[in-house]
């Protein structure tokens, strides 16, 4: 029970952080367009209510449960109020109120980010997460699996045509790392709709910790992605059929790594059934076909991954031959 409370907070931090996101991408545009339509992309009567009621409280982060409990999220982000009802009700300004709101949110990501979304920091971290996905379907030194999902957003009135992605709807992109337990370990939130796979890794924090790492105890671990992230030392992909067919050996091994990544799906899954503001059919990842994935040519393929990829591959397929003697 304890587990599955601590992926729910998570989930309810990852949706915050995208609001945020989805916030200042539309701030962006207010030297520029009215806020009078900006102003309607936002549940917040809710927020400032909270903020209203629960500011000492906030500022001491004492009372973590009341603000992402289920009836928090489920009863309050869903009333669908605007800045300007919001300053009519309480006489406060639209600035005012976009004031608290950022106060808010920077309160709880300045606190709970750091604590509940944490990537690998110990060797006893390391170790658990591995054996986890080992019994799960066997595949060795496995310490996360990586994804990204679309996050529906409305058209921006600049470069729309960045947000706008190859399913054919506007958003912004959440790529996220996590466990066996479909825990959340790292994110990157806020890149455009079209943005390569490949692209936003590099440019990501995750991307600067596995190139930077001093530390030994990631050595020789990698994170599973699919075919639109680069086959690195660290991050392993799924052998690309590129006209000359895949062997036995490569086909099972694309299997074995479809059936272990698959944790990273079902947390976007389990995400998207708790955003109300998404529509229906956005609210339970998709997961890619080849034909879906995006690749950016001459930057998906490393030697030194190939290699570490043939050796796993080899490993697989031996331990699947030795059990059928």
């Amino acid at each position: 029970m304890n587990d599955i409370n601590e992926i729910q907070t998570i989930i309810i931090l990852i949706i915050i952080i995208i609001l945020i996101k989805h916030i200042e991408l539309e701030e962006l545009l207010i030297t520029s367009y009215s806020i009078e339509q900006e102003e309607e992309d936002f549940n917040l009567l809710p927020l400032i209510l909270l903020y209203l009621q629960h500011n000492k409280e906030i500022n001491e982060l004492r009372k973590l449960n009341r603000l992402i409990s289920n009836y928090w999220f489920n009863e309050f982000l869903a009333t669908g109020e605007c800045y300007r009802s919001i300053g009519e009700k309480f006489g406060m300004g639209e600035s005012t109120i976009s004031y608290a709101l950022r106060q808010f949110f920077d309160v709880i990501i300045s606190k709970f980010l750091s604590e509940k979304i944490i990537f690998l920091t110990t060797e006893l971290e390391v170790n658990r997460i591995t054996n986890g996905f080992k019994i799960t379907r066997n595949f060795p030194n496995v310490i996360g699996a990586i994804d990204d999902s679309h996050i529906p957003i409305k058209a921006p009135h600049l470069f729309p045509v960045d947000y706008f992605n190859r399913k054919g709807f506007y958003s912004i992109i959440l790529q996220a790392v996590v466990d066996h337990k479909k825990k959340f370990l790292d994110i990157c939130v806020g890149w455009p709709g079209s943005t390569y796979d490949s692209r936003i890794l590099i440019n990501s924090n995750l991307y600067n910790k596995f190139n930077n790492q001093v530390t030994t105890y990631l050595n020789n671990k990698y994170i599973l992605g699919d075919g639109g992230y680069l086959n690195l030392s660290w991050l392993i992909v799924s052998y690309k059929d590129i006209g000359r067919g895949l062997t036995q050996e490569q086909t099972y091994f694309n299997r074995k790594h479809s059936q272990t990544r698959i944790k990273v799906e079902q947390a976007f899954g389990l995400l998207k059934e708790r955003c109300d503001f998404l529509p229906p059919d956005e609210r339970y990842h998709k997961v890619e076909t080849e034909t879906d994935v995006n690749r950016e040519l001459n930057t998906t393929e490393t030697p030194k991954g190939n290699v570490i990829r043939n050796s796993i591959c080899n490993f697989l397929w031996n331990q699947r031959n030795t059990r059928r003697r």
